[in-house]
């Protein structure tokens, strides 16, 4: 097993090195930007602990990284890698320890490999490998804890909630997954007389101090922000389509075989969790893992009558899921009835997850059908043709668009960076949104200070807006040239009643485009402006 997650962690790493086409993510670039700047927390809806990791990967192997790569991107995701390791061992004690069973345990392992979503979590250092990490051996201690009642058990399983809290706050949903099963199994409720819950939820709780000391001088922030994504922050509307689009988008992700499967697993081993001699198992363990995997994917099925919400946001799901799910096609395949079906189950299963997961990383191949796609799918048409002004018609059918085209972006920012410098101008460089701005300043020669705009055009705050800025700070601005990269907003270039420009005078300089097999799939412009006139105030707008 381990050997199975060194293997697979070396060749994700010389993918890294030889042969990966992905930039990285904009939240990936934007975590890199906290890391420059440590602090107890951040105006976002996660903790601090994506930024620490990433700081103390940087210190390690940021210059190795620049010598390789040209940037620090090694420094940034190399400690996913290692965070997946960590889940993937993880996985196997927790299914060894509940199922007694090393075989089935290293089944469960090996379907995570086949699970588009965690195979993609694996390469991307953002907030969800910390907390997948965090919330498996939190599992694996709170089996041992409910098996043995030690304080010390407890104590780590605490310890393991704070650092998880620390990473992202759906780590909370361990509370309820064990609340549920100490009220429902009758040999743990005598739990509930004892200490160790209690203790493990104190010191869990003690996982947002630092977020709630720095909200405290922030207005709050990261809260008010998780009470609009919500959906609770400006009464409710609820949207009957959102559970459909919630489960479609899982089945997208996790693989429409292996949901079904894990959802019928959940469903079977909570109504009967052994079946003879052959599953030596405790109830409560698979009962264990049954919440585990419902809690998440009910929570968030719940709030997506009210709310969009993001397929990644209920992942942690899958790591009870992929053990109950070996545990369920073991079972039915002792059956000689069921044998046949299984395996064709598994091999559809396992064959669908690692074509996905292929297809990720290769997403050019299909260009050809995401052009069909965008020009309406004649003759069949399965979609609608994409409008004449659109410039980019293939994008929304790539996934993986978003990690692509920035190091050109970047060096593009750079060239005409360093144009402007030689013709006597010290420019300073705005951004549309949080995501270009970390973007740029990631792939940007020299790694340039880049502030973005978008609490200005009327978005949601971000980081950027609590770090010196020209929205907050505008007379140390005021008056400099400036470069923007983005779309034109009324509050940049003036409005039809009127409305002053915070960008007078704004050119287009340079447009870049980026492009897989001939397809625009990446279009950005950079303006330049002679003087930043400063948006208005708040108040104002």
């Amino acid at each position: 097993m381990v050997l199975l997650l060194v293997l697979g962690a070396v060749a994700r790493i010389w993918y890294f090195i030889a042969d990966c086409p992905f930039d990285l993510t904009a939240d990936e670039a934007y975590y890199w930007q906290w890391s420059r700047r440590l602090d107890l927390s951040y105006a976002d809806t996660n903790g601090p602990l994506t930024a620490y990791i990433i700081a103390g990967s940087r210190a390690l192997l940021a210059d190795w990284s620049v010598r390789l790569k040209g940037s620090e991107v090694l420094a940034v995701r190399l400690p996913a890698v290692a965070l997946c390791v960590l889940t993937g061992v993880g996985i196997y004690v927790l299914a060894a320890g509940v199922l007694r069973r090393p075989a089935m345990a290293l089944a469960a392992v090996a379907i995570t490999f086949t699970i588009p979503i965690l195979v993609t979590g694996a390469a991307l250092m953002t907030i969800d490998a910390p907390l997948a990490c965090a919330w498996t051996w939190a599992l694996v201690s709170v089996r041992r804890a409910l098996e043995r009642d030690t304080l010390a058990a407890w104590l780590v399983t605490g310890l393991l909630i704070a650092v998880g809290i620390l990473a992202k706050y759906n780590m909370v949903l361990l509370f309820p997954v064990v609340g549920v099963l100490l009220l429902v199994e009758p040999r743990l409720r005598r739990l509930l007389l004892r200490p160790g819950p209690y203790l493990a939820t104190v010191v869990g709780l003690c996982g947002l101090l630092p977020i709630l000391i720095w909200n405290a001088g922030h207005d709050w922030v990261s809260f008010r922000q998780v009470t609009k994504q919500a959906g609770i922050a400006s009464g409710f509307a609820i949207d009957v389509d959102g559970p459909l689009v919630y489960l479609a988008g899982q089945a997208m992700v996790v693989g429409p075989i292996w949901f079904v499967g894990m959802v019928w697993a959940a469903i079977e081993l909570c109504r009967r969790p052994t079946m003879g001699a052959d599953e030596p198992y405790e109830p409560w363990a698979i009962r264990l893992l049954v919440l585990a995997t419902a809690v998440p994917w009910l929570v968030f099925l719940a709030f997506s009558l009210i709310t969009k919400t993001q397929p990644n946001w209920p992942a942690l799901a899958l790591i009870g899921g992929t053990i109950l799910l070996a545990a369920w096609l073991a079972r039915h395949g002792r059956l000689p009835a069921h044998r046949r079906r299984v395996r064709i189950f598994a091999a559809a299963g396992a064959l669908l997850g690692a074509g996905a997961v292929i297809f990720v990383h290769r997403t050019d191949w299909l260009m050809p059908v995401f052009t069909w796609l965008a020009r309406g799918s004649p003759p069949l048409r399965l979609t609608q043709a994409a409008a004449p002004w659109d410039l980019t018609p293939v994008a929304k059918y790539d996934p993986t668009v978003r990690m692509r085209g920035w190091r050109e972006l970047g060096t593009a920012v750079g060239g005409v960076l360093q144009e402007e410098r030689a013709a006597g101008r010290q420019p300073f460089i705005l951004a549309e949104d949080y995501q270009l701005a970390s973007e740029v300043a990631f792939y940007c020669p020299g790694e340039p200070v880049v502030y973005a705009v978008q609490s200005a055009l009327g978005k949601r705050p971000t980081q950027y807006d609590i770090w010196p800025n020209p929205i907050r700070d505008p007379a140390a601005f005021v008056g400099r040239p400036c470069l923007y990269v983005g779309s034109l907003h009324p509050e940049l270039t003036g409005g039809t009643n009127g409305e002053a420009a915070a960008l007078p005078g704004l050119r287009p300089v340079r447009t870049i485009e980026y492009r897989i097999r001939g397809e625009v799939v990446q279009l950005w412009t950079i303006f330049a402006c002679d003087a930043f006139a400063g948006f208005r105030a708040p108040a104002d707008r």
